[in-house]
Parts: C-alpha cells; sequence; structure tokens
C-alpha cells in the first residue's frame, strides 16, 4: 500500500470514520509531507495537484473495498480500511 493510500485511510480515521473529500484534502498533509509541487494549481479545475491525487487514490481504495461512498463526494472507512492502518 502506498504512502498516499495510508495518509488518506488516516485522514479519514481523523475525521471520525466518515468524510467528505475537502476535509480529507485539508486533513491529509498531518500523515504525508506536501511538496510545492503537490501544492501547485494545475489547469483542471484550478485545484492544487494534490487533490487530484487524493481523488484518484480515493477512487482505488473504494474499489479496493478500504472505502464506501456514501453520498457524493462522501466516503466512510471500511472494517478492512481500519484494519489496514491498524485501528479496529
Amino acid at each position: 500500500m502506498s504512502d498516499w493510500e495510508i495518509a488518506i485511510l488516516k485522514s479519514f480515521h481523523q475525521c471520525g470514520g466518515h468524510s467528505n473529500l475537502r476535509r480529507i484534502y485539508n486533513t491529509v498533509g498531518s500523515f504525508i509531507r506536501l511538496t510545492s509541487d503537490h501544492l501547485r494549481d494545475t489547469r483542471f479545475g484550478g485545484r492544487a495537484a494534490y487533490e487530484h491525487i487524493v481523488r484518484s487514490y480515493v477512487s482505488n481504495l473504494c474499489e479496493a473495498g478500504y472505502l464506501d461512498r456514501t453520498n457524493h463526494g462522501e466516503y466512510s472507512l471500511t472494517i478492512a480500511g481500519k484494519a489496514k492502518i491498524g485501528i479496529g
């Protein structure tokens, strides 16, 4: 599992196990070092590059069964996701 995946799962845990992407964007920097390249604006929607990275990994984590999509832009940790970061 990549550093990004672990950081994202830990961010969900820090947010109480359920969160929207905006909160995860604001939390993930506590678990992974964001470089100037991650923080640069992109031409795709004016988002910071790391936000695109997070969105991609969240999609992968859902497919792998570590997160469940509960609503548009909202996700929850699954039992497997909690186990992956050593909680639950």
